[in-house]
């Protein structure tokens, strides 16, 4: 707990200097980044600059600006949950940000990453050959709501159904889904996966659904135990939602449609489960062979 006589007695005074400490705490207590930042710097960076609510292109010209004593206490706060409690820094901030869009998060849903939203950016292309032509896109398992916004922006003809099994996490989407002006084009359905979608056919699927085995379950840093486990774990080889999900998906595909799954590092697990179904793997920049892409004539 940071008293005010601890912050009194800091002798750190500028946006550079609490860096500098925010990066030594989390060397010495051994952070895993592992929510959007590469290193401890990057964590320092990103924690301090959008306490403080400023932009990371200004950050040069505020790196030797002082702090505040209210600031302050607010930072080292921060930065003792970060380093002693392993708080993942976006529970922290409640912000996210994925491919240059930043989305409100707490501890009720995963925090936002997925190798789908860089393919998104590609309009998912070329397996989506008009994204105009696009008219209905399903994100399954959808959390804080991220893939199914970044999917209305690339689609700009297409109504959007983001489903997710927990009312806390849809609870968490409506306020991305709000911010981002989607109420329109964006509906948020409790369901578990297809169960409430009779009669729905969709252009393109996409998901993020949990995916992480038991043994890794077991095994988990501390920050990914700040996450609900509801969201990560999928049974012993990390495909009981991804099995139920291809039993029903051509039903609710349209005819060309494609469903896009992220599995991690479930490609072995995937195609030892079906071997006769022809997976197509997406590389994305920075990760190979993480999200898979079936056409709806290639579901069994």
């Amino acid at each position: 707990m940071i008293t005010d006589q601890d912050v009194h007695q800091c002798r750190l005074q500028t946006i550079r200097d609490v860096i500098r400490y925010a990066m030594t705490q989390f060397e010495t207590h051994n952070i895993f980044c592992g929510h959007g930042c590469a290193d401890t710097y990057e964590e320092a960076y990103f924690l301090v600059l959008r306490s403080l609510k400023l932009n990371f292109e200004d950050s040069e010209r505020f790196w030797d600006a002082r702090v505040s004593n209210a600031e302050l206490k607010m930072l080292l706060e921060r930065i003792e949950r970060r380093a002693i409690d392993k708080v993942p820094t976006p529970y922290l901030l409640k912000e996210a940000w994925l491919v240059d869009h930043p989305f409100y998060c707490d501890e009720r849903v995963l925090i936002p990453r997925s190798y789908i939203a860089e393919l998104l950016k590609d309009e998912l292309a070329p397996w989506v050959s008009d994204a105009e032509n696009v008219t209905r896109v399903l994100d399954l398992c959808t959390g804080s709501g991220c893939l199914g916004i970044l999917a209305a922006e690339v689609f700009p003809n297409a109504k959007v159904d983001c489903v997710d099994i927990s009312q806390d996490a849809l609870d968490v989407a409506k306020i991305n889904v709000e911010r981002y002006g989607m109420q329109d084009r964006i509906e948020l359905i409790k369901s578990d996966l297809f169960n409430e979608l009779a009669g729905r056919q969709y252009d393109v699927i996409i998901s993020n659904p949990p995916y992480v085995t038991d043994e890794a379950m077991a095994n988990l840093t501390q920050e990914y135990r700040h996450e609900p486990a509801l969201a990560l774990g999928a049974g012993a080889d990390g495909l009981d939602i991804v099995r139920r999900m291809m039993s029903d998906a051509k039903n609710y595909l349209a005819p060309r449609g494609v469903m896009v799954v992220e599995v991690g590092d479930g490609r072995a697990a995937c195609e030892a489960a079906y071997p006769k179904t022809p997976f197509t793997w997406l590389a994305t920049e920075n990760e190979g062979e993480m999200v898979f892409l079936l056409r709806r004539e290639e579901l069994a």
